[in-house]
């Protein structure tokens, strides 16, 4: 379906219309840059994703309510750049254009009413805690200066790219890696039989440990487990768990835990087994 632009409100915001003539907000991300009244949007294109249909009982001019003042966003993204680099010592560059354009695009979807979801708080809040921290900071600076609640899923969102930031990686690469926590606590409860609540302290703790595992491994730091034997031997099934998730990483990561490291990993999934 293709919908043709009434108004352009921002590069993120466009008010159109359906082939039928029901007129709708389009929110996406670069949606409206470029783009001019009369001009044709695909709306199958996910670059042009459609989040949100107005509803025929709102007049479409309280689409204004969205608009913020730009330099407000522009100031506390510049904070927010500012404090990262002094707590986190991100060099980045591009980290401003990358924070503002997602900040911006979070406060217009929150300002119609669109909830946000972070389907890997959890795992990110570990994974990237001190990005989580200055993610925290930020949240209060954006409710300070924009007067918007961006909640814990945005601010999941905000450390990903502080995360992706000061590794000179893309924000796929950090959201990957997210995901790779929550994939690995389903795979060590399918070897058990067992559903595990991420928001539990045994599996924080546990993803805790696999987090500092998991970095050790990356930077090649040496690991020894003195019992290394024993555990394989004589704790069989929790060893062959940590396989598992030692496949895992390999194919979602590209890195592969080492012998010792997988030994430590299946004490420590023998802890949360048995919590």
């Amino acid at each position: 379906m293709h919908y043709k632009v009434l108004k352009v409100y921002n590069n993120n915001v466009v008010l159109a219309e359906e082939p039928g003539g029901k007129q709708i907000v389009l929110i996406g991300k670069g949606v409206g840059f470029g783009a001019r009244k009369g001009d044709l949007i695909n709306g199958d294109d996910p670059d042009n994703k459609v989040f949100s249909i107005l509803d025929e009982s709102v007049n479409p001019s309280e689409i204004k309510r969205l608009n913020y003042d730009i330099e407000k966003v522009e100031k506390v993204t510049q904070e927010i750049v500012e404090i990262a680099r002094e707590k986190l010592d991100i060099t980045n560059d591009k980290l401003y254009d990358a924070l503002y354009d997602h900040i911006a695009f979070a406060i217009e979807r929150l300002k119609m009413g669109l909830p946000i979801d972070n389907p890997f708080i959890g795992e990110i809040a570990i994974m990237c805690s001190r990005e989580f921290e200055v993610a925290e900071i930020a949240a209060k600076l954006i409710r300070r200066e924009v007067d918007v609640d961006i909640g814990e899923p945005e601010k999941g969102f905000i450390a990903l790219h502080l995360y992706s930031a000061r590794r000179n990686k893309h924000i796929n690469t950090a959201m990957k890696n997210a995901r790779f926590y929550k994939q690995a606590v389903l795979v060590v409860g399918r070897c058990f039989g067992r559903t595990f609540d991420t928001n539990s302290s045994a599996c924080k703790n546990f993803l805790t440990s696999l987090n500092r595992l998991i970095s050790s491994a990356l930077r090649g730091a040496p690991l020894e487990m003195p019992v290394k034997q024993y555990v394989r031997l004589g704790m069989g099934e929790y060893y062959r768990a940590a396989q598992a998730v030692s496949d895992l990483m390999k194919r979602e990561i590209g890195a592969e835990l080492s012998e010792d490291h997988k030994a430590f990993l299946a004490v420590h999934i023998c802890l949360l087994v048995q919590m």
